[in-house]
């Protein structure tokens, strides 16, 4: 379920092919980032619909951040945007655990409510 080159041209509105590379790197520097950011990534992409979702708009969100991005000179800020933040945390939260349990008809518990 992994963001294609076609969805990343589309979603950064790139006509040509001409840096079709640049962008295949982007995008698996993209993939290898989040595996680094979250600790059970490579356990719930796939297995989890919603965490999948979410993983896919990151990694067009970090790729676009790379991309338009790549010589650092007109980027003053210092970190992502919040929505950027709000779900790389969402995806650092998710329990492997616990997306079993749901997946198979179980109720959240209150441990489910502390994240």
């Amino acid at each position: 379920m992994a963001i294609t080159l076609e969805q990343c041209k589309k979603y950064l509105r790139i006509d040509t092919d001409y840096e079709d590379d640049l962008l295949e790197e982007f995008i698996e520097a993209s993939e290898l980032y989040l595996i680094g950011a979250i600790s059970n990534y490579k356990e719930l992409y796939g297995q989890n619909e919603d965490f999948s979702k979410i993983a896919d708009k990151l990694r067009l969100v970090l790729t676009a951040e790379m991309f338009f991005n790549r010589d650092g000179r007109n980027d003053s800020r210092t970190d992502y945007s919040y929505i950027t933040r709000s779900m790389m945390n969402q995806l650092m939260y998710y329990s492997a655990e616990e997306v079993i349990n749901l997946e198979d008809g179980g109720e959240p518990t209150a441990a489910d409510d502390d994240r």
